[in-house]
């Protein structure tokens, strides 16, 4: 599965560990998160239930793969499970702009010249 996120924006995502018959199951332990590049999208738990992760993109566009790990042994060994998922982040909305200024000789005819002509005489 994958997901699309734009940059500066929050997603929030969760885990649901199963077994081969597809029964949601406990795991040993909290549940630790992880991003394959901070700098595109970070990973971080949410306080209070380890099974939802928060992410952020925080400015940086590529993709990355948020993965959470967790101890599928419920007695004294450790047996690990993995889940991931693909991100993408995309630009996000625009936000401001930037003026680009470059001094450059005239483009197109030159604008007239000021020059002092006769005043116009009465009738």
């Amino acid at each position: 599965m994958a997901a699309t996120m734009g940059v500066g924006s929050y997603a929030t995502c969760s885990v649901a560990w199963k077994d081969a018959g597809g029964n949601i199951v406990k795991v040993d332990g909290p549940t630790d998160w992880k991003s394959s590049d901070t700098a595109i999208c970070t990973a971080t738990v949410a306080s209070g239930n380890p099974l939802i992760c928060n992410l952020y993109a925080p400015g940086k566009i590529g993709k990355v793969t948020v993965q959470a790990t967790a101890d599928a042994d419920l007695g004294e060994g450790v047996q690990k499970v993995t889940s991931s998922l693909d991100v993408e982040v995309i630009s996000g909305e625009a936000v401001g702009g930037e003026i680009t200024f470059t001094q450059s000789s005239a483009q197109g005819n030159p604008p007239p010249s000021k020059t002092s002509a006769p005043p116009p005489r009465g009738r």
